[in-house]
């Protein structure tokens, strides 16, 4: 066995073990309702109690497992230095979360390794529905030990799939779907859907909206290793761990299907993500500006930018006042926006971490009580 290969088998047994300790960690906090805390991160998705905790346990043991990987998950603030690195640890802590707090078996803890944009090795942990799925790179599919394969529909006509009923059903198609089988519900988890694919419990899988990385990681290299294919809706193949970690929309089927699914689908218009690496300003223009260093034409506003980890992402009370990041003075509207604009960027959707932009209207000097209107 090549080294390569013995240390890819040696992470896969690391990761089926944070797997089930992950899961089992997670159905502790459905016994005690109180201790799952649930508050809504920017966009309007849930985040619980459970997924942070999930999320500090994977982060724990996979990092000591092996120092030198990158780490990319939802739940932690996206660093894209220390994430680019030869191999990356990839973690979705609770995928499915709405399943997770409605007490819906349909959730999952996903896990996988990413090695130069390609996902070569994950894991897929179902713990109320009793299911762990594991794939390597060139090693085959797997669920609870046994060998699983994709199915060998060939046709639309009857293919049961996993999608939103409202846009299979949308009248903006050239050419109207055929009858379909479709899930109801739709599993709210997107791995899960991946790997009741790689299975052969259902055909195929489409979504058409932008999709992070750790939803799809561990089950692309499920399917691919179950004998299917996995894209966006283009037929472009997943590339991991880019400057947005993110893909255009997805579609995984086994390979006679696949062909058909792209054709109908890769009319619609969907943003590929990457593109909004180019918005990112540099580094450079964010710096933080002395305000002796601006120039004297125009009036000298206060604003300050700064940020932190939030008890509650609804309210302004910080975990912890040591460790607020303060970006830099600025001396005008736009200055301050673009530096925030950088430092919100880097937090990816963290379930905590915040930054503001704070106008100082007036000043208050302390010996003499008086306030000095700015």
């Amino acid at each position: 066995m090549r080294a390569a290969d013995r240390t890819l088998s040696e992470d896969m047994k690391i990761l089926r073990e944070v797997a089930q300790e992950a899961g089992k960690l997670a159905l502790s906090f459905m016994l005690d309702d109180s201790a799952v805390k649930t508050w809504r991160k920017s966009g309007g998705s849930p985040v619980t109690a459970a997924d942070i905790a999930v999320n500090r346990l994977c982060s724990e043991r996979l990092t000591r497992f092996r120092r030198e990987y990158g780490w990319l998950s939802e739940e932690t603030l996206d660093n894209p230095d220390a994430r680019m690195k030869d191999r990356c640890w990839v973690v979705d802590p609770i995928d499915g979360t709405r399943a997770f707090m409605r007490n819906d078996p349909y959730w999952c803890v996903g896990l996988s390794i990413v090695e130069e944009g390609e996902a070569v090795g994950g894991v897929i942990y179902a713990p109320q529905l009793n299911q762990l799925y594991e794939a390597r790179r060139g090693g085959g599919a797997f669920l609870n030990g046994q060998s699983i394969r994709v199915s060998e529909c060939r046709s639309e006509e009857g293919c049961r799939m996993i999608a939103a009923k409202e846009m299979i059903r949308h009248k903006g198609w050239n050419e109207p779907w055929p009858e379909l089988t479709l899930a109801q519900p739709k599993p709210n988890a997107t791995l899960l859907r991946l790997a009741f694919v790689a299975s052969g419990a259902w055909d195929a899988t489409i979504a058409m909206g932008n999709k992070s990385d750790w939803d799809l990681a561990a089950g692309t290299v499920l399917v691919e290793e179950a004998g299917g294919v996995v894209t966006t809706h283009k037929g472009e193949k997943l590339v991991f761990n880019r400057d947005v970690p993110a893909q255009r929309s997805v579609i995984a089927s086994g390979n006679a299907l696949h062909p058909l699914l792209v054709r109908r689908s890769e009319i619609v218009d969907i943003p590929d993500p990457q593109e909004r690496a180019a918005e990112i300003a540099p580094a450079q223009i964010t710096e933080p500006v002395k305000m002796g260093e601006a120039t004297r034409d125009t009036k000298q506003l206060l604003h300050i930018v700064f940020g932190g980890e939030l008890k509650d992402v609804a309210e302004v009370e910080f975990e912890d006042l040591s460790k607020v990041d303060f970006v830099g003075a600025f001396p005008n509207y736009k200055e301050a926006y673009d530096a925030w604009k950088n430092a919100a960027h880097r937090t990816v959707d963290n379930a905590e971490v915040r930054y503001f932009i704070l106008h100082a209207h007036k000043l208050l000097d302390p010996e003499t009580g008086d306030h000095h209107h700015v």
